[in-house]
């Protein structure tokens, strides 16, 4: 027992001395950023209908008549029923504050609106789309982004992108204090931000929206963990 005891004491006691030549090695942090710009191929579109009215019911009854009508346009357009989904359904008192009621508020009507969030596989459609809704009680754009089919060989490119800055970043840095760099001690992968919806109010439009995708660029970051030497 006791010749266990000694072992495991012996192995506790060289872990931390390991454990301390780790920590005492001079070592350097990047972190690297990479962008790959690729041309989007579809879009993502929410689409929305507020109405007004002094009666709740005839409010939702309102949207819901346009919401109908906005699927069916949406589905004659080419647009899958799987890449269409009600995000929101919202109904609200509308109040009146003027001082005229002793700062009482009278209730005038209720305001109720309902999304759709539409994905599109073909951007050549977009216009159309965006102008056959408007056309049969769309009013509001909560967003609009564009994105790529199938992301994963940008990623990997935006990540061998941001592996290469962290380098650079690292041997600028070491050259310049008179160092080289050692081993990676350590790499870690960080996230992207999202992009912000584009949004924007919609009037009965008589021609298609242009559109114009240009590029989008899809980010990727990475944090490098260098040991230096002399």
């Amino acid at each position: 027992m006791r010749k266990l005891l000694s072992i495991i004491a012996i192995s506790i006691a060289a872990a931390g001395i390991g454990h301390a030549d780790t920590a005492a090695v001079p070592q350097l942090t990047v972190t690297g950023q990479g962008v790959a710009q690729v041309v989007p191929n579809m879009a993502r579109i929410s689409l929305g209908v507020s109405e007004r009215s002094d009666d709740a019911g005839r409010a939702l009854d309102a949207v819901a008549g346009s919401i109908a009508r906005m699927l069916t346009k949406l589905t004659e357009a080419g647009v899958a029923e799987r890449d269409i989904q009600s995000t929101q359904v919202n109904l609200s008192p509308q109040y009146d504050y003027n001082r005229k009621n002793n700062g009482v508020p009278v209730l005038v009507g209720f305001v109720a609106s309902s999304t759709l969030s539409v994905k599109v596989q073909d951007l050549s459609t977009l216009g159309a789309i965006m102008t056959a809704v408007t056309s049969v009680g769309a009013n509001e754009i909560h967003g609009l982004q564009f994105d790529v089919k199938d992301r994963a060989g940008a990623e990997d490119s935006a990540r061998a992108l941001a592996v290469k800055d962290a380098m650079h970043r690292a041997k600028v840095l070491a050259e310049a204090a008179g160092l080289k760099l050692g081993s990676v001690l350590m790499m870690q992968e960080g996230g992207a931000a999202p992009g912000r919806p584009v949004m924007m109010a919609m009037e009965r439009a008589s021609a298609d929206m242009p559109i114009a995708a240009g590029e989008m660029g899809i980010t990727s970051s990475v944090t490098m963990v260098f040991e230096l030497v002399e």
